[in-house]
């Protein structure tokens, strides 16, 4: 009851501080996910009708040029892989994470598209917008004079930087961005499977996190793009780094869960632990990560067997 109520109020939340018409992908996105994956669980490949007829109907309604509607049906496409994959007893968690690829794809292929200039400028916009009224607000905090200065000379700066990566880190942006809300309906799927007395969908422990090893040839991919120096294809490449070493990132992280619960460590302390480290040192705890998650696609850290004192191997 306490993640459902959570869930309309970050829901509500959403919708009443993204401008429209984006706003209403904090409803469409999982509802669309919670039918497609309920329609493919219960009648098989039948249910992929649903982003088929979603994606029909968006552009019948709003034309082919509309971005913020594919998102409907794409999200749509990876709940219905995940209620395919349901009547095998389900996928786990890093695997499930690996059937966000259409909406990665969507996010590779979105800065060719006619209208993502113009999705950038008005992002820019909104930047330039809070930079203006950043100084207002150090007032009505109280600061003065030189104190004052500094922090508009920072903030300028930041508001700046943000404005010049704000077209290659866009993509990236949204696919996180939908990566909750196709997280937000596989819950209510989840949900309605209960009220309807339905077995209930495949949880996975965080700590047995996994990515496919196929991602790892889409980072490389992203980086052997950026090294070539194709300008054009900068929004894209990024994409294809940073999405992929977020999911390592987080593969990192449960490795080191995994470790420490095999130790004896209670849950409580290695979430504190693991809070702690990330509030101060960030970078480090990103770059540590990652490392860890790359590295487990060939050591398997959760599967080694451990050597007895005095044997070698």
């Amino acid at each position: 009851m306490l993640r459902a109520v959570g869930l309309l109020l970050v829901i509500a939340l959403g919708l009443a501080v993204t401008p429209p018409p984006w706003n209403w992908l904090w409803l469409a996105v999982p509802l669309s996910v919670a039918v497609a994956l309920l329609l493919c669980w219960r009648f098989g490949a039948w249910g992929v009708a649903a982003p088929v007829v979603l994606q029909l109907a968006t552009v019948a309604v709003t034309g082919p040029y509309t971005p913020w509607v594919w998102w409907i049906p794409v999200g749509a496409l990876s709940g219905a892989w995940m209620g395919l994959r349901e009547e095998g007893g389900g996928p786990g968690s890093g695997h499930r994470a690996w059937m966000l690829l259409p909406v990665l794809l969507l996010c590779v292929a979105l800065p060719w598209t006619l209208g993502y200039p113009e999705l950038v400028q008005r992002g820019q916009n909104a930047i330039a917008e809070g930079g203006r009224q950043q100084p207002e607000f150090f007032r009505q905090l109280g600061y003065s004079g030189e104190r004052l200065a500094m922090l508009e000379r920072e903030s300028e700066e930041g508001y700046a930087l943000m404005k010049r990566v704000l077209p290659q880190a866009l993509p990236s942006l949204l696919f996180a961005w939908i990566a909750v809300l196709v997280s937000a309906g596989r819950g209510i799927a989840a949900r309605i499977a209960g009220w309807t007395r339905w077995p209930a969908l495949s949880r996975r422990p965080f700590r047995d996190w996994r990515l496919p090893d196929g991602a790892l040839w889409l980072m490389m991919g992203g980086i052997g793009l950026l090294l070539a120096g194709f300008e054009s294809w900068a929004p894209s490449a990024w994409t294809l780094v940073v999405v992929p070493a977020l999911g390592f990132s987080l593969q990192g992280v449960a490795v080191v869960q995994s470790l420490m619960l095999a130790r004896g460590v209670p849950p409580a302390i290695i979430a504190l632990t693991l809070a702690f480290v990330l509030f101060m040192v960030l970078p480090v705890f990103v770059l540590a990560s990652l490392s860890v998650g790359v590295s487990d696609v060939w050591l398997d850290y959760r599967h080694l067997e451990s050597v007895p004192d005095g044997e070698t191997s």
